[in-house]
C-alpha cells in the first residue's frame, strides 16, 4: 500500500492536490440567540411558511352574500295601497259630479236694490253669508192693504215709527203687526215696488247679521220688518234718495219736525237747532248726519248726507238701527 506524504501533497487548505481542487465545508457553529436566551432556545418561527413572495398567499375568507332586506309588511302595503285607491275615488267623484241635482223645485225670488237677489225655495233651508247661521225661511205672501187709505202729509217720520195725524188712526210704531203696518202702507202708498221676502240679513238694512228681516219698499220709503218670537214685527223705516222711483206718494213723506230727503244741510241744522246734530263717516256709507236728543242723549235720526257744507243735500233719513236698539 502506498501511503502518501500530506506533507508534499497539502502545504494549506484550498490549493492543489495532484492536479485537483479539494472543496473547502463550510464550518457550522450551533445556533445562537440573537437576544442572549438560555441554552436550548428554539426559534418559534421556525415552522412558519415562508412569505417572502415566492408561495401563494394563503386564501381569503370566501366572499358571503349580504342578507336580502326583509319583507315589507304587508299591513302597512295594503294601508297605503288602500288611502291611494281613496284619493283616486275622491278625485274621480270630483271630476263627475254634476253642477247641480238636477232636481227642479218651485221657488220664490225677489230682487232688493242695488242689483241684490234673493232666491230660496218655499220652506226651504238657507246658510247664512260668511259662516253664519243656517236657517229655514218662513213663507212670502204678500201684505193686504188695511184700510183706510192715509194720506202722506198725515204720515210724519220719527224715531219710533210713523206719527199719524189722525185721531181714529193710532200711530204705526215699531212693535206693530207687520200685516197691520205694512198693510197700511199698502193703502195708503200702493202695491209695494219692491219686496225682498225673507232673507238672512247681512246688516244691510240694519238688522242684526244672521237674524231674518223682510224689507218692503214704497218707492225711496223702505219698511223694516223682523220676526221676533215667531211673529212678524214692523220694526225700521230708511227713506233714501238712491232706493229709486220718486215718483211714489212716499217720496214726500217728512219727519214730524219737517225734514224731507233732499234738503239742504242748512235746513237740517235750522229745523233741528235745539238738538245735537254731528257729522261722522260710515264705513258703508260715507258721510252721515246724527240728531241726537240734546237732554236724553238718545240717536232720534241719522242718515246718508252729500257732505257736511249747508249746500250739500241730505240723501236719506234713517231711523235708529234694528241691531242697535
Amino acid at each position: 500500500m502506498r501511503i502518501l506524504s500530506l506533507k508534499r501533497h497539502r502545504s494549506r487548505a484550498g490549493k492543489p492536490y495532484n492536479g485537483s481542487t479539494i472543496k473547502q465545508e463550510p464550518i457550522v457553529s450551533d445556533p445562537q440567540d440573537p437576544y442572549a436566551n438560555p441554552p436550548g432556545w428554539t426559534d418559534p418561527y421556525e415552522d412558519l411558511t415562508d412569505l417572502s413572495g415566492d408561495d401563494p398567499l394563503p386564501p381569503m375568507e370566501p366572499p358571503t352574500t349580504p342578507p336580502a332586506q326583509p319583507p315589507g309588511s304587508p299591513l302597512l302595503t295594503g294601508l297605503i295601497i288602500g288611502l291611494l285607491l281613496v284619493a283616486l275615488s275622491v278625485a274621480v267623484f270630483q271630476l263627475l259630479r254634476p253642477e247641480d241635482d238636477g232636481t227642479a223645485i218651485e221657488t220664490t225670488t225677489t230682487t232688493a236694490p242695488e242689483g241684490a237677489t234673493t232666491t230660496a225655495p218655499e220652506g226651504a233651508t238657507t246658510t247664512a253669508p260668511e259662516g253664519g247661521t243656517t236657517s229655514t225661511l218662513p213663507n212670502v205672501d204678500p201684505y193686504p192693504p188695511v184700510d183706510p187709505p192715509i194720506p202722506v202729509d198725515k204720515l210724519k217720520m220719527k224715531s219710533n215709527g210713523l206719527r199719524v195725524n189722525d185721531n181714529d188712526i193710532k200711530d204705526i210704531v215699531f212693535g206693530t203687526s207687520a200685516d197691520e203696518a205694512i198693510g197700511r202702507l199698502v193703502a195708503s202708498f200702493g202695491e209695494p215696488t219692491q219686496d225682498t221676502g225673507w232673507q238672512v240679513s247681512t246688516n244691510q238694512y240694519g238688522v242684526c247679521a244672521d237674524d231674518l228681516e223682510r224689507v218692503v219698499f214704497f218707492g225711496p220709503f223702505a219698511a223694516i220688518a223682523t220676526k221676533a218670537g215667531g211673529q212678524e214685527i214692523f220694526n225700521g223705516f230708511r227713506h233714501d234718495l238712491t232706493f229709486g222711483d220718486l215718483t211714489n206718494p212716499a217720496a214726500d213723506l217728512e219727519t214730524l219736525s219737517g225734514l224731507k230727503i233732499g234738503d239742504k244741510v242748512s235746513t237740517l241744522k235750522e229745523i233741528y237747532g235745539g238738538e245735537k246734530v254731528e257729522f261722522s263717516t260710515d264705513p258703508k256709507l260715507g258721510d252721515i248726519f246724527q240728531v241726537i236728543g240734546l237732554s236724553s242723549g238718545n240717536l232720534l235720526l241719522w242718515g246718508p248726507v252729500e257732505g257736511n257744507s249747508d249746500d250739500d243735500r241730505v240723501i236719506g233719513i234713517y231711523a235708529p238701527d234694528v241691531c242697535g236698539r
